[in-house]
């Protein structure tokens, strides 16, 4: 095989499953709930609001603490803005505008939004509750981590134990073990949404 040179521009990403994931979203239009059901009627300095909070989403994805950090990370990569169906993210003070703009009422549309959405996508809402118990595969195993990992805090595993109630009759778990590799259900059938 021959080599070949070229100057077209190559585009490259730092977030490559988050690109994967932008596509298969964008693909299923898995966002039509929110933006069918999110509504601003004051002024929010953009002609999208909904699309920037989904661009705050996608920045939260890629591990935005702040809103300031969209500028700096999702908003200069072209390659995953065209993923998630956009020719550039928002910048970071029009999402504060829109932040700021934003009341209860968008935040109970955004939950309704949500739950639309896990119905829509869920499989618990296609489960045949008639003729078998949901069965929930539960992994409580606590994996070591050590002081200097990222995020790390004390917690359940720390080392330092608490005993339980006795009244509870329950053995608190060591680092590695399984507390409950299988759990049984019964969940009551739910209403079909309207």
């Amino acid at each position: 095989m021959m080599p070949s040179v070229s100057t077209a521009t190559l585009n490259t990403t730092r977030y490559a499953p988050l690109l994967v994931l932008g596509w298969w979203v964008t693909h299923h239009d898995l966002f039509s709930p929110i933006r069918s059901r999110v509504r601003f009627f004051s002024p929010t300095h953009t002609a999208e609001p909904v699309e920037a909070l989904l661009d705050l989403l996608v920045g939260l994805l890629a591990g935005c603490e702040v809103v300031g950090q969209v500028n700096t990370t999702i908003r200069s990569d072209p390659l995953l803005a065209r993923a998630w169906g956009r020719q550039q993210f928002t910048e970071q003070s029009s999402i504060a505008r829109i932040l700021d703009a934003a009341t209860s009422n968008q935040v109970a549309q955004w939950r309704a939004a949500n739950e639309a959405t896990l119905r829509w996508i869920g499989q618990i809402g296609q489960h045949s509750f008639a003729h078998n118990m949901l069965l929930l595969d539960l992994d409580l195993t606590g994996l070591a981590a050590s002081a200097r990992a990222q995020g790390s805090q004390k917690g359940f595993f720390s080392g330092k134990k608490t005993l339980p109630d006795a009244s509870l009759h329950v053995s608190v778990p060591q680092p590695r073990e399984k507390f409950c590799s299988r759990s049984f259900f019964r969940v009551p059938p739910q209403v079909p949404p309207q």
